[in-house]
């Protein structure tokens, strides 16, 4: 199950939303952990935000590797709040935050420039994304100009590569 508890309603300033797995399984892997969304009412420049925090852990069926992440992001509602309307909701999301992968090794993870997230599209449609694995070179990730192309780049050592999903 995955358990939800509203302290009000999302658009309501102070609210939190707490989202928690209980026995919660994806192909006998195990989901543990936390994540708390807080509306901290209007920002500077008038829109909704909100602190979103991330403590969770993915732990192998067989139980022999486990990995962590925890984030603190802020996530803020640019375009579409005020219509009921969800598919022309527009988010921008900053922040970072680190983990330990299936293999032991640490990385930290700092958005650079917003992301920024269109409800009606499956992919993230514009910003950067410093990933550093533990002794190893950051990756940027590029997500262009705000196309809902599934495209991105990333550039590791001077190399950039285009990767297109979907």
């Amino acid at each position: 199950r995955i358990l939800v508890s509203y302290t009000g309603r999302y658009r309501d300033v102070g609210t939190v939303i707490t989202i928690t797995p209980e026995n919660y399984y994806v192909n006998d892997n195990h989901l543990q952990g936390t994540k708390t969304v807080t509306n901290l009412g209007l920002n500077s420049d008038g829109h909704p935000h909100y602190s979103v925090v991330v403590n969770g852990s993915l732990t192998a069926a067989d139980g022999s590797w486990t990995s962590t992440h925890q984030a603190n992001r802020t996530r803020t509602w640019i375009e579409g709040e005020g219509t009921q309307n969800i598919f022309d909701d527009v988010y921008l999301i900053t922040g970072g935050g680190s983990g330990v992968n299936r293999n032991g090794n640490a990385y930290t993870v700092s958005i650079t420039s917003a992301l920024r997230v269109q409800v009606g599209c499956p992919f993230i449609t514009a910003g950067s994304v410093d990933v550093t694995p533990e002794n190893k070179p950051t990756r940027t990730i590029n997500y262009g100009n705000g196309s809902c192309d599934g495209t991105f780049t990333v550039t590791v050592n001077g190399q950039t590569f285009t990767i297109t999903i979907g």
